[in-house]
């Protein structure tokens, strides 16, 4: 057997009976494949009428692709991007192997692994199948179109960042085009969009699938192609299928003709790699903050006892971020927009997506970060009162936010302003009851637990707690069908209080975690 064949072999196996003898995982998979069949079952049986129009979902896949690209590729200026572990740099990179052999078997790994991160595209099956009309298939192709993406954008990561590691000049040189680039074809969508004074879905939807639009590197190429295969055009199918095919021969002429010292970028692309996901293992997350820092005033001059860490947590919001708010409530306050000008008519599917992308930004707040580090331990204080400091640090940022997030339901869904006001209120509670939910998860099981089962249980938990508002608010709302506020505000105040009742029983965490 080849060494590659064998090592792949050994690899699977290894990860086989690592994966049986963690129950945990056992439980995952299955719940997982359970949730998989039942997605195709019930797309296959669905029947749906496609009442929005087609064109939605395919500007849709566009925005999803090319956000993915700039997001990954963007990382070619900083640290790079690797196909490979460091067992495979161990292994691979000291044999007598040639420097295309190895490339290749690091593709063909990243290509499993880009497939398996948009998994969560099935989900979606049910949405999708009944407004769009189309099959479970369709997904599918939404899924390899997904895993090619961010198949291509991690090559170019790591193209950008072998051509521009040793050179700060031409780092800035190249920063320069890629934001221009990207700045250009944003400013031709959205000034293309604009008519009669405003823009529509329908204006946006057409800018997004116009030719120019399409010529967007790899995310405006492979959705050309996805929805080409979804209505079984095979010409869109071709262009994307040459288009890799190119990509893939440019790719090979840089790594051969322009960086001669790609072992060397490659190992250290991966090396930052490692130690980030052994960091995260121990607890030790490195802080997402931007390239440089201005520390402004040092030390921290305010508080006492507990109170210490409110003010620790401010400072470090302060130099971790490059705008007011954060990098993720932009993001959310991007799909938050894009969700308005899809439900225009229907603010409350806005406003429930809003508050399903607000899970990401509440699970990884800065107090459950301070967990992982044994200081909150030994400060002579109540548990609870620690618990509140720590907590206290978070809630500006989810106000602001929901503040951010408010806005394009006021001015794109035209929602009344004490409707505006209610979501917001509204909004927030949910945020509390996020940070409760995460309690319980650490009181539970402990600070450490990273496993994807604590995800599912998260999303879980989330449903069910978030039950008795959404109940409640769901019954004065029909009741009072024209004081929408109302149902709002009586929503708000049981999640505030089921946030409360957790935050009480989880009082004592800090003694027992």
């Amino acid at each position: 057997m080849k060494p590659l064949a064998y090592l792949t072999v050994k690899k699977f196996k290894n990860s086989f009976l690592e994966f049986i003898h963690k129950p945990s995982r056992v439980i995952f998979a299955l719940l997982f494949i359970c949730l998989m069949a039942f997605t195709a079952f019930t797309a296959g049986s669905s029947h749906g009428t496609g009442a929005r129009d087609i064109n939605e979902l395919y500007a849709l896949i566009a925005a999803l692709y090319s956000f993915m690209f700039v997001m990954i590729s963007k990382n070619g200026f900083y640290n790079g991007a690797s196909m490979f572990t460091m067992p495979d740099v161990n292994l691979i990179f000291t044999s007598p192997l040639s420097q295309s052999t190895v490339l290749s078997f690091g593709l063909i790994q990243q290509l499993g692994r880009s497939l398996m991160l948009g998994v969560f595209i099935l989900y979606q099956s049910g949405t999708v199948c009944e407004s769009y009309g189309v099959g479970f298939e369709a997904l599918i192709c939404i899924l390899i179109g997904y895993g090619i993406t961010v198949f291509l954008s991690q090559l170019t990561a790591m193209v950008i960042y072998s051509l521009t590691s040793c050179d700060d000049r031409k780092k800035r040189i190249f920063k320069g085009a890629y934001t221009a680039v990207i700045a250009l074809f944003v400013a031709y969508i959205l000034i293309s969009s604009i008519k009669d004074g405003s823009i529509t879905l329908l204006s946006l939807t057409d800018s997004a699938l116009s030719p120019l639009a399409r010529l967007f590197p790899v995310g405006g190429i492979i959705s050309y192609a996805v929805s080409g295969a979804i209505e079984g055009r095979g010409t869109p199918a071709l262009c994307g299928i040459i288009y890799c095919v190119l990509f893939w021969v440019l790719y090979r002429l840089a790594v051969r003709f322009i960086n001669s010292d790609f072992y060397e970028d490659v190992l250290q692309s991966t090396e930052n790699a490692f130690s980030a996901i052994a960091a995260r293992k121990e607890g030790k997350a490195a802080e997402n903050a931007p390239r440089n820092v201005k520390a402004g005033k040092i030390g921290i001059t305010k508080g006492k006892g507990a109170s210490v860490l409110y003010y620790k947590h401010k400072i470090e919001n302060r130099r971790g971020k490059a705008f007011i708010v954060s990098n993720v409530s932009l993001v959310l306050f991007a799909f938050t927009a894009a969700a308005c000008l899809i439900f225009k008519n229907e603010p409350m599917g806005a406003f429930a997506l809003s508050v399903y992308m607000m899970t990401m930004s509440v699970a990884s707040g800065r107090w459950t970060k301070e967990l992982n580090y044994p200081y909150v331990y030994l400060i002579p204080e109540p548990s609870y009162k620690k618990l509140y400091y720590m907590i206290k640090s978070d809630i500006p940022g989810i106000v602001a936010e929901s503040v951010l997030c408010s806005l394009p339901l006021y001015f794109i869904c035209s929602v009344s302003p004490e409707d505006t006001v209610a979501m917001l209120l509204a909004r927030i509670s949910f945020g509390l009851l996020l940070i409760g939910i995460n309690l319980l998860l650490h009181k539970l099981f402990g600070a450490s637990g990273k496993e994807k089962l604590i995800v599912l249980l998260y999303f879980l938990l989330f449903m069910i707690f978030s039950l008795p508002g959404i109940a409640v608010g769901v019954a004065v709302g029909i009741s009072m069908p024209f004081y929408l506020s109302l149902a709002f505000a009586s929503m708000s105040l049981i999640n505030t209080a089921v946030a409360l009742i957790l935050g009480f029983f989880c009082r004592r965490l800090l003694e027992h975690i």
